[in-house]
């Protein structure tokens, strides 16, 4: 159930605001650039909240943050519905972000660890490949919903949805009474020194700072990707066909993924699949920065990208536990989810700042694949640190 959920809130809350750009530029006269702003805004404060939520959570309050931010999501896309200020625009990403920051991925792992213990990765592994459908489901009902309501009656409908999301986290998340099961037997207290909280003790282990390498890397890579590969397929001349071909294929290749290391599992470790979505990101972008066009070299980039883009998700719920410790998982995961969504906010503007200065999006490439290098690096160190501990 709390799978469904993640499907149906990164579906509606996160994936489906490109498709509001153009009718409400239409109506309202704003730019794109401004609107993109507003989700840059909302990215950053979903970043922001992320300790102070996972440290929640960890007290054993999931049930009322994942709760109240569904209610709160679903009253903001009325509001939505009815916007025509810019400010009051912003303010209701602002307030979206905060939403995300509850109910997504990260908190849901953090649950999924009180829940299932020392059982989470599997638990993890059934949730990220429900919610790899997420853009599938998303995408085409907002598209239906605008082209056959309008884009501020279908927001209502949305609400609705997610409202519905709101009353299942209420009867499935476990509240504060019960008992978080251990993921594993935690560390004897040295004697005579005082017990340190679980992120004071995490940004003393060294791992925990190459893993923010590697996942800041990547979100910042993500959105940049996310929110510019439509564009730099139309600059190249790309048919609209293929283009939109391309995009839909990124998705299904994040489940298959998940769905190959849900078979394989016990044959390949947190390390080695580290070691392969890194090699696949940058091998990825690069190949794109080529100047591919035709139809078949982009299926293969779709092909490479989207896996490795499914497995990096399982990657983040598995790396904290393992590599820093199993105290304090939404805490130190939280901590790991900040910088790593101030650079998906910052991706998207960089990008575009970068293509603006270099007059095209080859060098974008290039330079998203050499951030994606330094990620690798940051991973590598963090997998050795953490097995010299």
């Amino acid at each position: 159930m709390l799978s469904l959920g993640q499907l149906v809130t990164w579906g509606i809350v996160y994936y489906t605001f490109p498709l509001f750009v153009v009718p409400m530029t239409q109506e309202l006269g704003w730019t794109r650039s401004e609107m993109f702003g507003a989700l840059s805004a909302g990215l950053l404060t979903a970043g922001l909240c992320s300790i102070a939520v996972g440290a929640w959570i960890d007290r054993g309050h999931g049930r009322l943050l994942m709760t109240g931010g569904s209610v709160l999501a679903a009253v903001l896309l009325v509001l939505w519905s009815r916007v025509d200020s810019l400010p009051v625009f912003y303010a209701l990403w602002i307030g979206l972000g905060a939403c995300q920051a509850v109910t997504l991925y990260e908190p849901a792992f953090a649950v999924i660890t009180r829940v299932y213990g020392p059982r989470y990765k599997q638990a993890i592994l059934l949730m990220t490949f429900l919610g790899g459908l997420a853009s599938t489901f998303g995408i085409p009902l907002a598209q239906f919903l605008i082209e056959q309501i309008g884009w501020r009656p279908a927001l209502d409908v949305m609400a609705a949805i997610v409202l519905g999301v709101a009353v299942m986290h209420w009867l499935i998340v476990p509240g504060p009474d019960e008992k978080a099961v251990p993921i594993a037997a935690p560390k004897p207290p040295v004697e005579g020194a005082a017990k340190k909280s679980p992120l004071a003790t995490a940004v003393r282990v060294p791992a925990f700072w190459g893993l923010i390498v590697a996942f800041a890397g990547y979100g910042l890579a993500f959105s940049a990707m996310s929110f510019h590969l439509i564009p730099l397929l139309d600059d190249r001349g790309v048919p609209t066909g293929v283009v939109m071909a391309i995009i839909a294929l990124i998705g299904p290749m994040q489940v298959v993924g998940r769905v190959l290391l849900m078979v394989g599992q016990r044959h390949i470790t947190t390390i080695q699949l580290g070691a392969i979505i890194y090699f696949a990101f940058p091998v990825s972008m690069a190949f794109l920065a080529t100047g591919i066009t035709d139809v078949y070299p982009l299926i293969l980039f779709a092909v490479v990208y989207g896996v490795a883009n499914g497995l990096v998700t399982i990657l983040r719920g598995m790396a904290v536990p393992e590599f820093i410790g199993p105290e304090g998982y939404g805490v130190v995961s939280g901590a790991l989810t900040m910088p790593t969504n101030v650079m998906r906010a910052a991706g998207p503007l960089m990008a575009s700042l970068a293509w603006g200065y270099f007059g095209g999006y080859a060098p974008v490439l290039w330079g998203l694949a050499g951030i994606m290098l330094v990620a690798a690096l940051g991973f590598a160190a963090a997998a050795f640190l953490s097995k010299r501990v």
